[in-house]
């Protein structure tokens, strides 16, 4: 199959460079997850870049409040903190809030144009919520989804030992008749 090298090279990798983005290099990141679908055109997706520089007290708060686990991402010269509420997007039947769907189709624009330029950029789901959403400003009827770091390649010798062992490991996915179907759920993928 004829996939796309962005899509086949992507990899949530740990070792980030601390070396600063230029802001032309993050605006293009940002335009990218802009040209994400969204249901009607919504765009419900509410994104923060935090910058690490010197008295950055944002890029700080936005430390504290990861995982332990997490520690690696502080590295990174860019953190964006991934948000939407319900009330932003389509609301439709069954529960189907599209707002979660359309943030997600626009963090994984922002990863395939972040590979394309030769950049890692790694989402986290560890961190604590109420403490981000306080730091940042987040109004309260907003969920703060996910954290992404996002940097230049760094050195995977100055990770921990558990991320090190994982920055080169094989990848590994699911056979596709274990998550896909084919006419009924439950009849696998052929």
């Amino acid at each position: 199959m004829d996939l796309l090298p962005e899509l086949v090279g992507r990899r949530a990798r740990r070792a980030i460079s601390g070396e600063a983005l230029d802001r032309k290099t993050i605006a293009r990141l940002l335009e990218a997850a802009s040209l994400a679908p969204s249901c009607f055109n919504n765009q419900p997706w509410r994104i923060i870049a935090v910058e690490k520089r010197e008295g950055n007290d944002c890029y700080k708060a936005v430390a504290e409040a990861l995982t332990p686990g997490n520690s690696w991402a502080l590295a990174a010269p860019l953190l964006l903190i991934f948000a939407t509420g319900p009330h932003l997007d389509c609301r439709q039947d069954g529960g189907r809030d599209y707002s979660f769907f359309d943030l997600g189709q626009a963090a994984m624009a922002l990863q395939l144009q972040a590979q394309r330029e030769g950049l890692y950029a790694h989402p986290m789901a560890g961190f604590a919520p109420a403490k981000m959403k306080t730091a940042l400003g987040i109004p309260s009827e907003l969920v703060a989804l996910c954290v992404m770091a996002v940097g230049k390649p760094g050195d995977p010798a100055l990770l921990a030992e558990g991320p090190r062992k994982s920055e080169d490991s094989a990848r590994s996915r699911k056979p596709l008749g274990e998550t896909f179907f084919m006419d009924s759920f439950g009849v696998a993928w052929q």
